[in-house]
C-alpha cells in the first residue's frame, strides 16, 4: 500500500506532468498543463479546506490501529493524495477516454491505501476524490473556452 499511496504524492505529480512536457506533441503538451493546471487547483482548494476544518488523523486518534510511518502533514480532512490522484485520473480520462477504464480504479487505489495507511477517513477520501475530479472537469471546461 505505500507504494500505491505514492501515486498521488507530490513527487509522481510532478514527474508525470514533466514526462507528459518533454514529449513532443502539442496534445500531450495540453494535456499536461491543463493537468497542472487542475492539481494546482485541487491543491489550493484541498489546503485551504485541511486548515479550515482541523480533523486530526485516525491513526492518532484510533487505539491498535497498525499503520506504516509514510510522510504527512498535520490534518486529514481531505486528502491531497486521492485529490491529486483523481485530478490526473479525471484529466487523462477527458483527453483519452479509453484510458479512464485504467486510471479510475488505479486513483481509487490510492485513496483505498490512505484509509488502509491509518491517514484518512473515508469521508477525506470521498471529499478528495470529488475535488480532484471537479477540479479536472472545470479546468477542462475552461480551456476549451480559450
Amino acid at each position: 500500500m505505500p507504494a500505491i499511496t505514492y501515486l498521488g504524492s507530490l513527487t509522481f505529480a510532478v514527474i508525470f506532468c514533466l514526462s507528459t512536457l518533454i514529449i513532443n506533441n502539442d496534445m500531450l503538451h495540453q494535456f499536461a498543463i491543463s493537468t497542472i493546471i487542475s492539481l494546482t487547483l485541487g491543491a489550493s482548494i484541498t489546503q485551504i479546506i485541511k486548515k479550515k476544518a482541523n480533523r486530526t488523523r485516525p491513526f492518532l486518534l484510533l487505539e491498535d490501529l497498525y499503520i506504516k510511518k509514510i510522510g504527512i502533514d498535520d490534518y486529514s480532512f481531505p486528502s491531497g493524495h486521492t485529490c491529486a490522484a483523481f485530478s490526473i485520473a479525471t484529466m487523462s480520462g477527458l483527453y483519452f477516454p479509453f484510458l479512464s477504464i485504467y486510471v479510475i480504479p488505479l486513483s481509487s487505489l490510492v485513496g483505498i491505501s490512505r484509509m488502509y495507511l491509518g491517514v484518512h477517513y473515508p469521508t477525506d477520501v470521498v471529499i478528495g476524490m470529488l475535488i480532484g475530479a471537479i477540479s479536472s472537469f472545470i479546468t477542462f471546461n475552461l480551456l476549451l473556452l480559450i
